[in-house]
């Protein structure tokens, strides 16, 4: 047991490695930030960056949420309040700041807006919790709308990107392919005129897609107003033409897409 626990030791113990930072100049980086040591013995803080930071951050022009592209101004802003300790350090850092922001096509309006700290989100008087949340595809100007719109009925809208890097660049076994997928919510459009049908179900599309066929053979109006439809205007279904148009587990999100 002994010669087991000495050659354990052996062949970890090179493995370990320690790393150390020393003073420059009085200064010592840590993390994010800079600690200055005075000669009086004080101490100061400011932001650090490394030499390869290429002040790129998320540009104005990008299709994502207005809230977010205020939060990374407002959080830099907020990072040089809180972390610089005199007020040449913060004036400094925050001029650099107006600098980025404006060279990632930020305008002017929200640059002067992120120069008042945010507020303290602890001080504000408690909400009333959502009665749900929903999370939806963030498409420009549409996707603030219907935001806007459940907003009285006390329902949390939350956007999720159409497709990420990790999706485009990371594929790590073969996807599955909507149709095969359970929870969709799907459309079929008529195809004899422009209307389009959209629906949930918590099955596949193929087996739904089954369902309506079922009751446009057996003549049952009351499964389906898709048939119904179909039966009203004496028009064909374009099953071909069916498509998921989304995917959610939840019964109650995919009400909500589907409206």
């Amino acid at each position: 047991m002994f010669i087991y626990t000495r050659f354990r030791r052996e062949r970890r113990q090179p493995t370990i490695k320690f790393t150390m930072e020393r003073e420059s100049n009085g200064s010592l980086a840590f993390l994010d930030t800079v600690v200055t040591h005075h000669s009086d013995g004080s101490l100061s803080t400011s932001v650090y960056r490394e030499k390869t930071h290429t002040d790129r951050y998320l540009d104005f022009t990008s299709h994502h949420p207005l809230m977010n592209k205020v939060a990374i101004a407002r959080t830099l802003m907020t990072r040089a309040d809180r972390i610089c300790t005199y007020v040449p350090y913060k004036d400094k850092e925050k001029r650099h700041i107006a600098e980025v922001l404006k060279n990632n096509r930020y305008p002017s309006q929200h640059v002067n807006e992120s120069w008042c700290t945010a507020p303290n989100p602890r001080a504000s008087s408690p909400e009333d919790p959502p009665r749900a949340t929903v999370v939806i595809p963030y498409v420009r100007h549409l996707s603030e709308s219907i935001r806007r719109i459940l907003a009285p009925l006390q329902v949390c809208t939350c956007f999720r990107p159409h497709c990420t890097l990790r999706q485009m660049l990371v594929n790590l076994k073969d996807q599955t392919p909507f149709n095969q997928w359970a929870g969709v919510i799907y459309e079929v459009p008529c195809g004899e005129c422009p209307k389009v049908y959209v629906g949930q179900t918590g099955r596949t599309l193929s087996h739904r897609l089954k369902g309506h066929r079922r009751a446009l053979t057996s003549g049952n109006l009351t499964q389906s107003a898709l048939v119904e439809h179909a039966a009203a205007h004496d028009h064909a279904i374009d099953w071909g033409s069916a498509k998921v148009v989304d995917v959610h587990r939840q019964f109650q999100q995919r009400c909500l897409l589907e409206s």
